[in-house]
């Protein structure tokens, strides 16, 4: 396996909590991060920096 470093993007709800961050990455991109870190938020979007296994 490789440890691998994307940057993804979420819809902005506004109120929003690591659950729903880690649930978004789970649901859109199928994966289960090892870390991540939010790197830019706008009105529309939440970007975030993480680190995941690959296959």
């Amino acid at each position: 396996m490789q440890i691998k470093s994307k940057i993804f993007e979420i819809k902005n709800i506004g109120d929003f909590s690591v659950e729903y961050i880690e649930s978004q990455l789970k649901n859109l991109y199928m994966i289960i991060p090892l870390r991540w870190a939010i790197v830019d938020i706008n009105n529309d979007s939440i970007f975030i920096n993480t680190a995941f296994e690959s296959l």
